[in-house]
């Protein structure tokens, strides 16, 4: 691919056109139960069973046409695909506000999973336009806007629902979805396909294989982290409530522990990233896993909402830098020719987890109390640090790591 990158200028617009989009994806999620019971949904339990419906909808088609859309990517360029998906957000979540039942919001949620996908377009246009050596740094920073854009949004949204009303914060996030869009028609630049005249005899670029082997560690680790982040929502207002002796203000502080974590998985994707520049992807997704997996275990025996407060920032901060690190691993696995299928695929993992998260994490929580969907993401992620350690190029490199800072320390 050929680079016409318009430089910082042009990835400061492709990073404000994200938070703007996030931010317009996340707005209308806390109150969709609320406008479930306002279409005639009757009890409080049906509406949230309908709003876990509507969130698996979108994340299961998604998961279903990423690597299409990725595909796509690879033959038109990556920034057709990210208007795609900017411009269908605009249109389908903007009649979501004109919904009369909740069968209709049902068939508008599939169609955003199947039309939309904007981060995964926006990461592959931030990696393709990168200047040489910056993909780590480019890849970080975008994790960073984007965990930033989904702190804010649920916040923003709800408070903008109490004033103004439901169905006029659907409009606002057309709004913001339209505004992204439009910054990235004007200022965003593209990474055109190149054509590559092969002689008689030699073999295409394009043809050489994706090494899907290789890679199930590295997608298996964006999942156990994705799953990881969205498991313990469900289950954290009840686990706070063991931990006072008279609860109160629980949604407030459940809401002030998710965003404290998902400001601190923004520090870690920045740091991920720089580190990724220099000592390589794979080592830093392990220890990112691994430390992860060990902060996360203690929460499930936490004493006092603060013990748990820190707990979660430090596990955040870990797990935050394996998203943008894993995503430069794939890059640097594939070739160029295929990343936009690559990163469709890691797209879908994505989407899986976000749909699987959530319902692992009110199953367990259900059925052996709330502690525990917090020690079953410790053990996966710790998991699936040892399952990359089994890749023999990740094992050397991390233990000619812990060599080279073992013999900064001792001197």
């Amino acid at each position: 691919m050929r680079f016409d990158s318009k430089g910082r200028l042009a990835f400061g617009a492709l990073l404000a056109s994200q938070l703007a989009a996030t931010t317009g994806f996340m707005f209308v999620m806390p109150f969709m139960p609320l406008y479930v019971e306002q279409l005639g949904v009757e009890s409080a339990g049906n509406a949230a069973a309908w709003a876990g419906l509507l969130n698996a909808a979108t994340a299961v088609t998604m998961a279903l046409t990423a690597p299409l859309w990725g595909k796509l990517a690879d033959k038109y360029g990556p920034k057709p695909m990210l208007l795609r998906a900017t411009i269908a957000g605009a249109l389908v979540v903007g009649l979501m506000g004109l919904a009369t039942s909740p069968w209709h919001l049902l068939w508008l949620r599939l169609l955003q999973g199947a039309l939309t996908g904007t981060v995964a377009a926006a990461t592959l246009l931030a990696s393709e336009t990168a200047p040489a050596g910056r993909e780590g740094n480019r890849l970080g920073t975008l994790q960073t806007v984007i965990f930033i854009a989904a702190a804010a949004g649920p916040f923003v949204g709800g408070t903008f629902a109490d004033l103004v009303g439901i169905r006029a914060s659907f409009a606002v996030t057309a709004g913001l979805l339209a505004f992204s869009g439009l910054l990235v028609l004007i200022a965003v630049g593209d990474a055109k396909p190149e054509k590559v005249e092969v002689k008689e005899g030699e073999e295409s670029p394009g043809m050489a294989p994706i090494p899907w082997v290789g890679l199930v560690p590295v997608l298996l680790a964006l999942f156990v982290a994705h799953t990881s982040i969205t498991g313990v929502a469900p289950a954290l207002p009840g686990f706070i409530t063991t931990l006072m002796e008279e609860p109160e203000r629980v949604a407030s502080l459940a809401g002030q522990i998710l965003g404290a974590g998902a400001l601190a998985a923004a520090v870690g994707a920045t740091v991920g990233g720089r580190l990724a520049a220099r000592f390589g992807p794979r080592p830093v997704i392990f220890f990112a896993l691994l430390f992860s997996g060990l902060a996360f275990l203690p929460q499930a025996g936490s004493d006092s909402v603060a013990e748990l407060w820190v707990l979660r920032v430090v596990a955040s901060l870990f797990v935050g830098a394996v998203i943008p690190v894993a995503n430069l691993a794939i890059r640097e696995a594939v070739a160029t020719e295929k990343h936009g299928v690559a990163f469709g695929v890691a797209a879908s993992v994505t989407s899986v987890a976000f749909g699987f998260g959530p319902l692992g994490g009110g199953l367990l929580a259900a059925s052996f109390g709330f502690s525990t969907p917090f020690l079953v993401p410790g053990l996966l992620l710790i998991g699936a640090a040892a399952t990359l350690l089994l890749a023999p190029r990740s094992r050397k490199r991390a233990v000619r790591i812990l060599k080279t800072t073992a013999a900064h320390v001792l001197k």
